[in-house]
């Protein structure tokens, strides 16, 4: 290329100068034209003829003009003599310069496709810059990033919402929403379907390239700029410099020294890859100012290492590599400056060429044939720069390419001939997305003897028919009998949706659903919702339809989860929320504590934002505490009775049981000081929960006979509503607002007779509080005390509005005297219970969410929270429903004085309650203080369960079931082993959990656990609280560890924890073909990948877990290698003959293959023995000592994931 000469076809130049406005085309030779045209504001295209005749200008076509163009002194850079062409950008809506901020060629279409900085996409046909296709990404700032396939363009711009992508006509496809703005996106993909992402949180994404859904999303230590895949990973550059290494499957970064480096001190511009080598461009600090680094760096992908750069003395912008030549790199300045160079031979002399340009260079893009560059600038203008032959046809990709494909044009409507007997509902209606007109209220329905009309009589009764005085007889058909008097009932309930069913019912959605929407009195968003159970659990249950807001509804399928919307309240109202996750981290002795369930609870949703969690040992726990305050009316059996009594008892008996176990005076720390002036610090403050709702008042007794006035104390948490009483004529007026309503309830005077200690007659007493306005608390617990006709009327909603107010301004009373200070309150959330016309009830939230409160894009922060079923709401429906009320937190709440971080020591404690552990049976080895993890820290973790409650089914008289209720598993044993390190599988937590609840079965043959090894008089093993083993795995999740296992969703949902999808590695799905349709059991392929055989007697978490552990280092190792999917491949195809099933060990190996030859014993688990990793085909003999790495097969069948069935046996 350096030798190339004005004549010389190798490699041509596309280059221009304005002309008033228009833009010029240059081709080859000293007797050649130039085409001059020009865009006006409509996008039309003009030009003009000189010395040629006249020829038909069509859009995208000029008329001819001859200026020669010259040759460069050879001391200066060469401008090539050629093609030199300028396509000025304008839209429809845009008349205005529009710079080129992205340039893409199409790959099957002689199509070059432009982003502008107004962002929107343009497409571009031949080299005439014919006007195609234009649509906009979202936005209105610049396009930053384009990419064009055989079938789609994907492309974001700097303000748009995310990712986009599009058919060739303009038809949106997809588009991915990150929860921050996008920042960089991969050119290419990973496998066929596997694209990387990335956003400012900093997060890394990766998606489905088909559906634009996330498939696994991971964090990482800088906002990424740029993202390359190579051959086997993905590479990342950073603001800060570096580029980094990741798992291009699971977007973790690579562990090792080897993972990254730092090409540059201040941001890195572009990165390219190709084979095992990379290059970057990027700028660095000199004296406290960004310099552009003038050379290209270029690394070895393999060890990071850096190797000779190449100089580039006008500082590089850009840099590209040329396609069918993967040695040669184009390296482009902002100036205009081009540098084709062969990086593989240094000792060739590069070749520049200028572009004659006055703007600055703003995207570069290359032919998937290398012989069109296109270069866009600041001007609005794209120059092309040709190695094509002169006397060829000048197609981007060599080859004319696929037609053109337009803008979708939508169907014309059809002509309807309308007259007085068309039906209307012959007519299409249009997208609407507010109520129509025959969305009829309940009072339009007909009721009454006509309604609804009778059916119709069959005519051949109707042939026969014969009528005697006023009276018709027939005899009833043949055909009819047995039959008779019959009606046709439909079920008009909704079915479960699935995700693995394929015909999902999608004709109703939530969210469109408004509060008059229905002709049914009960609003559908308010209905009952129920799980419902396939033959895959409950984890086939589309939760996801039912909440697509950011945060977390709660599971029904456990007893005593009537309080789900207690919770919500508990968990959004912040203080209440802020200590309930401190008291987590003390070292609290009790072994049923709400306080600390609570703070599981509120930890797990805040961890979840809007995956479905449930609270399982939360209701435990209830059980188990009302058990033993012989509270039972507060255990939910799964009758069908009216909640109202039940929640307002529940209610006084957490906020009671929260104030107990949060108490630790005289040490409780003050987060609520009352007076301002004071410092407290000699002060001996009340329990936590206490000082938030606690309502510290005197109650002042007066006798009415002798006038005699006593005083006593009265603390109280819950405020219960008290309505006036019919007035009489004579009596004065009582204001019935909810404001006032409250205050008397907070006064609360009442009567009642006794004997007067003062005088010693039997007199009429009258009590009534005293409180001061300062002494009330931040926020008010209410129990609303509706039990009759008469108190419900006030809450009924009236022409003046809401019985229920936003906000509202109390006044204590000293002394019998209004005090004049006056605090406002705010409605923080409601608890509702929803009557149907069959009797039947269940409770709601409403919920002023304080994250919401900023959001513009919603109806407002009010959330109704119905179990698994969230939906936002407006504050009027929010107001129109009855409920508990909480009030307005104050500024005065101070929280320095609670912990907030868990103990890690408890990582490097050996605790157990068993009398007479046996010394010889523990396996573990508690973490020393430099090993407590870190975030990135890899652990391996398996468990096994015990059933505490068999599953419920309801058998129907035509032979058919439904599962009402699942089997409740409890955890029996939890095993986490080290994942790195020296000690490498050595496990440091293996404990047996302590239950004192009736374990129905043991399911000893699947769980390993047998009668009395969870008994701490005869358990000869570590047995630990429940509590405490939770605090522990608490703790690996707060540390940013990454849990690799087997089977974990299940494992996590029945241990009742939440863990980051990103945090977790499972095998099941490390080992999976989706297409196949199966997952392949941990028994299958520890024997197959391993060579060892497993759970042959029993299950033992510790060699599960470790199994687990080295089929991840398996799979590292064979994606460094790049032989997975192949080899995965191969598994599922060889498997199949074993049934996915070892063959039942006889003392003899059997080997993986075809032809079985005998072998050694088989052995016990061991550490993970050096396996040999070099290609070898599944069809070879191999015994199990020799089991080669790329041998190994299948995933546990989806079947064996049945609803309500063991979990254990499925592993």
């Amino acid at each position: 290329m350096a030798g190339a000469t004005p004549t010389d076809p190798l490699l041509t130049m596309l280059d221009g100068r304005d002309r008033e406005g228009g833009v010029t085309l240059g081709i080859n030779g000293t007797e050649e034209t130039v085409r001059e045209w020009r865009l006006d504001s409509e996008g039309r295209q003009s030009g003009r003829n000189e010395g040629q005749p006249n020829l038909p200008c069509r859009p995208g076509m000029g008329r001819l003009a001859a200026p020669p163009l010259q040759r460069l002194d050879s001391k200066r850079p060469k401008q090539a003599s050629g093609l030199l062409l300028q396509l000025p950008i304008t839209t429809l809506h845009d008349a205005g310069i529009q710079t080129v901020t992205a340039l893409s060629f199409d790959p099957v279409s002689d199509s070059l496709w432009a982003g502008i900085d107004s962002g929107i996409v343009i497409a571009l046909h031949t080299v005439q810059g014919l006007r195609g296709v234009s649509f906009p990404v979202g936005g209105g700032l610049a396009v930053k990033h384009v990419t064009v396939g055989d079938n789609y363009v994907r492309a974001f711009g700097l303000a748009g919402e995310g990712l986009g992508s599009w058919a060739k006509g303009g038809m949106n496809k997809w588009y991915f929403r990150p929860a921050s703005a996008l920042t960089a996106a991969s050119p290419s993909t990973f496998t066929p379907n596997l694209l990387a992402t990335a956003s400012s949180t900093p997060e890394l994404a990766l998606l489905n390239a088909s559906t634009g859904s996330a498939v696994r999303q991971a964090p990482v230590s800088s906002v990424i700029t740029h993202l390359q895949f190579s051959l086997s990973n993905l590479l990342s550059a950073s603001i800060d410099g570096h580029v980094r290494v990741h798992d291009p499957r699971s977007g973790i970064r690579r562990e090792g020294g080897e993972a990254s480096v730092q090409a540059h001190s201040s941001g890195v511009q572009d990165l390219q890859v190709t084979g095992n080598f990379f290059f970057t461009i990027g700028r660095s600090l000199r004296r406290g100012h960004e310099f552009p680094d003038p050379l290209v760096k270029v690394y070895d992908l393999r060890n990071m290492r850096p190797l000779p750069p190449i100089p580039f003395s006008e500082g590089p912008s850009f840099i590209n590599l040329l396609p069918k030549h993967s040695s040669s790199l184009v390296v482009t300045s902002a100036q205009g400056l081009v540098n084709v160079v062969d990086v593989s031979d240094a000792t060739n002399a590069s070749g520049f060429y200028q572009l004659e340009t006055t703007a600055y260079i703003t995207s570069v893009a290359l032919s998937s044939s290398g012989s069109f560059i296109g270069f866009g600038d600041a001007a609005g203008a794209i120059h092309l720069l040709t190695a094509a032959d002169e006397f060829s046809d000048l197609y981007f990709n060599g080859f004319e390419g696929q037609p053109i494909e337009h803008a979708d044009v939508p169907d014309p409507l059809p002509d309807i001939t309308w007259t007085d007997s068309t039906p209307l509902n012959s007519i299409g209606m249009p997208h609407y997305n507010t109520l129509l007109l025959s969305s009829w209220t309940p009072r339009f329905v007909s009721h009454g003897s006509h309604y609804p009309p009778p059916s119709k009589i069959p005519p051949q009764i109707l042939s026969t028919m014969k009528v005697n005085e006023n009276i018709a007889y027939a005899a009833l058909p043949k055909e009819l009998r047995g039959r008779r008097n019959r009606v046709q009932v439909t079920n008009t309930k909704d079915q479960g949706r699935f995700r693995s069913g394929k015909n999902r019912r999608d004709d109703i959605d939530l969210e469109t659903l408004s509060i008059d929407d229905s002709v049914e009195e009960v609003p559908r968003m308010y209905h009952k919702v129920e799980i419902e159970y396939s033959k895959f659990g409950v984890e086939d249950f589309d939760f996801g339809f039912y909440n697509k807001t950011p945060y977390s509804g709660l599971e029904t399928h456990i007893l005593n989860s009537y309080t789900n919307p207690v919770l919500q309240v508990m968990h959004y109202t912040l203080p209440i929320r802020r200590l309930a996750k401190s008291h987590t981290t003390t070292n609290c002795p009790r072994e049923h504590c709400l306080l600390c369930e609570l703070g599981f609870v509120v930890c797990m949703l805040d961890d979840a934002r809007g995956t479905n969690c449930q609270s399982s040992n939360f209701c435990r726990v209830i059980g188990v505490l009302a058990q033993a305050r012989n509270q039972l009316d507060l255990i939910d059996y799964g009758r069908e009775a009216p909640y109202d009594q039940m929640i307002q008892s529940f209610h006084r008996f957490l906020i009671d049981h929260l104030s107990l176990e949060g108490n630790s005076f005289p040490y409780n720390p003050i987060i609520y000081q009352r007076d301002p002036f004071s410092s407290g610090t000699n002060s001996l403050a009340a329990a936590p929960i206490t000082q938030l709702l606690g309502i510290d008042a005197k109650n002042i007794v007066t006798c009415l006979n002798c006038k005699a006035v006593r005083e006593k104390e009265n603390m109280t948490h819950i405020i219960d509503m008290i309505y006036p009483r019919p007035m009489s004529p004579n009596e004065p007026y009582v204001s019935s607002d909810f404001a006032s309503i409250i205050r008397n309830s907070i006064i609360r005077e009442m009567s009642h007779k006794a004997t007067c200690q003062t005088c010693k007659h039997f007199a009429t007493f009258i009590s009534r509080r005293s409180i001061s306005t300062a002494d009330l608390p931040p926020i008010l617990a209410i129990n609303t005390s509706i039990y009759t006709e008469e108190s419900m009327k006030f809450w009924l909603d009236t022409r003046q509005g809401a019985f229920l107010q936003s906000q509202i301004e109390l006044q204590g009373e000293i002394d019998g005297v209004r005090d004049p200070e006056i605090a406002t309150y705010e409605l923080r959330a409601v608890v509702c219970q929803i009557t149907t016309k069959t009797k039947l009830s269940h409770l709601v939230a409403l919920v002023k969410v304080p994250d919401a409160e900023t959001t513009a894009d919603t109806k407002g922060p009010w959330y109704l929270f119905n179990d698994f079923a969230v939906r936002n709401i407006s504050e009027e429906e929010a107001l129109s429903c009855p409920g508990a009320w909480k009030g307005h937190i104050r500024d005065r709440l101070d929280f320095r004085g609670l912990p907030d971080e868990l103990d890690p020591s408890i990582l490097s404690q050996d605790t157990s309650i068993s009398m007479n552990r046996d010394k010889n049976l523990i396996k573990h080895e508690p973490l020393r203080f430099e090993e407590l993890p870190t975030p990135g820290t890899l652990v391996a973790i398996d468990a096994e369960f015990v059933s505490m409650q068999q599953e419920e089914i309801d058998y129907r008289s035509d032979g058919t079931s439904r599962i009402l209720r699942p089997a409740r598993l409890s955890l029996a044993r939890v095993s986490v082993l080290r994942g790195d390190g020296p000690k490498e599988g050595v496990p440091f937590i293996d404990d047996h959990i302590h239950t004192s609840e009736a374990i129905v079965d043991y399911l000893t043959e699947f769980s390993g656990i047998n009668h009395g090894d969870l008994d701490p008089h005869v358990s000869p093993f570590t047995l630990t609280p429940l509590k405490l083993v939770y605090k522990k795995l608490r703790l690996l999740v707060d540390r940013g560890c990454i849990f690799v296992g087997h089977g974990l969703s299940k494992d996590f949902r029945i241990i009742n924890i939440y863990v980051p999808p990103e945090r977790v590695i499972d095998t099941v799905d490390l080992y999976f073909i989706s297409s196949r349709q199966r997952r392949l059991s941990l028994r299958f392929l520890a024997w197959y990948v391993l060579g060892e055989n497993i759970q042959t007697d029993t299950h033992d978490s510790i060699e599960d877990a470790n199994s687990a552990l080295r089929l991840y280092k398996a799979y590292q190792d064979m994606e460094d290698r790049g032989v997975f999917d192949q080899k995965l491949e191969e598994l599922y195809r060889e498997g199949r003959q074993y049934n996915f099933k070892p063959p039942t060990p006889t003392g003899v190996s059997t080997s993986p293959s075809k032809s079985q030859k005998p072998g050694p014993a088989t052995q016990a688990p061991s550490p993970m023995p050096k396996l040999n990793l070099s290609p070898s085909k599944f069809g070879q003999q191999q015994q199990f000592t020799r089991m080669n790495v790329a041998n190994f097969h299948s995933l546990p069948d989806m079947s064996q994931f049945i609803a309500g069935r063991d979990w254990n046996r499925s592993r």
